[in-house]
């Protein structure tokens, strides 16, 4: 089996090719039907297969960057694409992702950069996703009383964002909308702030946030999405690339999967309500808010043990800051596994237990993507067959 494997250098990981490819097509697919970039899947999922976390996010935001290019070009020749409310939200996202970046250098100072990351992250999963799909059930007993839902329609905090006459007002024409542009500034603003604040790139807010607070149609605020997410993933892969933590084979492969994924994702929304793509979308981010906690449970007994391991590590090598004892547990894996293996029966357990957990966050992610792009793929290939069946059938009414 060893043709199946493919050694990358850079990450020190040995890799199946084919599992590379699956989490590429998978990340495709979704990425290109929820206009996201997928770093919330790929990089747990990159990790649970030996990339230390620096190399997982640089690969990802490497394959995003390309993955992007391929699913925007395809969302314009579909019409979804509202570039001019893409250009500025990320002039105003880029100012947003630095204040979140910069207070997270300062929880990192007093040490409370973990435990507050994850539950902000959590509640905002959560919150995403049950708002989602408490919306989507109340337009579906709407729609069996009789009632005709558009997707187009406005949210009640759209429409009193709408209601802000705050000289500039730009016309959006293709989202259909007109608006104050520090309205677009500020809902870039903060969605910019929580994807520095985070460390990712923010789709899975600034999606929502296009539907629900400036008030664009579920597939404009797809492509429109995806179209902010190329640009900034081109800007992460390359400042990820010049630190050297980009592992390029990995990066190429992956592509490779989601240059196909993205275009069955992006093909899909055509032939999917948006009110469904909210609903897959809110499923979706309960089962990333699942993999967080899980993460957490990691966290804790990670914490258990390198409360004696750093310590340890400080002796044996000098090293005293955070960033070098954690590039050298990154580079050290055998030393550590002696190490756990002298300690009491506690310690090794609590190793075990943060493995278990984090690769229980890791399959959660790629196994509930891989089930979704599976249902999108599904969805797309019906779509189309209903299609030529009504093509078919009108050709016949024509021709008698």
């Amino acid at each position: 089996m060893d043709f199946l494997m493919i050694h990358l250098p850079m990450a020190g990981v040995d890799m199946m090719w084919w599992q590379l490819i699956l989490i590429g097509i998978t990340v495709g697919v979704i990425g290109g039907f929820f206009g996201v970039g997928g770093a919330f899947m790929v990089t747990p999922a990159l990790n649970v297969f030996g990339f230390p976390m620096a190399y997982a996010i640089g690969t990802d935001m490497a394959q995003i960057a390309g993955k992007s290019i391929v699913a925007t070009i395809k969302h314009r020749k579909l019409g979804n694409v509202d570039a001019r409310l893409g250009l500025i939200m990320v002039i105003f996202t880029a100012i947003g992702i630095e204040v979140g970046a910069n207070l997270i250098l300062w929880l990192e100072k007093i040490g409370k950069v973990g435990p507050i990351v994850r539950g902000v992250y959590i509640v905002l999963l959560f919150g995403i996703g049950f708002y989602m799909l408490k919306e989507y059930l109340d337009y579906s007993k709407r729609e069996k009383a009789g009632e005709i839902i558009n997707d187009g329609a406005k949210s009640k905090l759209s429409l009193i964002m709408h209601k802000i006459n705050l000289p500039p007002m730009i016309n959006l024409k293709k989202s259909g909308i007109r608006i104050s542009l520090w309205v677009v500034g500020g809902v870039a603003v903060f969605t910019g702030f929580l994807a520095g604040f985070l460390g990712v790139g923010g789709g899975f807010i600034r999606m929502p946030s296009l539907i629900y607070v400036i008030g664009c149609p579920t597939t404009i605020a797809v492509g429109t999405d995806l179209f902010e997410v190329m640009i900034s993933g081109a800007y992460g892969a390359f400042t990820y690339a010049m630190k050297g933590k980009v592992e390029i084979i990995a990066a190429v492969v992956m592509l490779c999967g989601a240059a196909v994924g993205a275009q069955f994702g992006t093909v899909a929304t055509q032939y999917v309500k948006g009110l469904k793509i909210r609903l897959y979308f809110a499923i979706t981010m309960l089962l990333s808010g699942v993999s967080v906690i899980f993460k957490q449970i990691s966290s804790m007994y990670k914490d258990n043990y390198e409360m004696l391991l750093k310590p340890w590590i400080k002796i044996q090598t000098g090293l005293t800051s955070k960033e070098a004892i954690a590039d050298w547990i990154m580079n050290n894996k055998a030393a550590i596994k002696i190490w756990i293996a002298n300690q009491p029966e506690s310690i090794q357990t609590s190793y075990g237990m943060a493995k278990y957990w984090n690769n229980m966050a890791g399959y959660l992610m790629l196994g509930s993507a891989c089930a979704l792009s599976l249902v999108i793929i599904y969805l797309m290939f019906k779509g189309i067959a209903n299609e030529k069946k009504s093509l078919s059938a009108a050709r016949i009414i024509h021709n008698a």
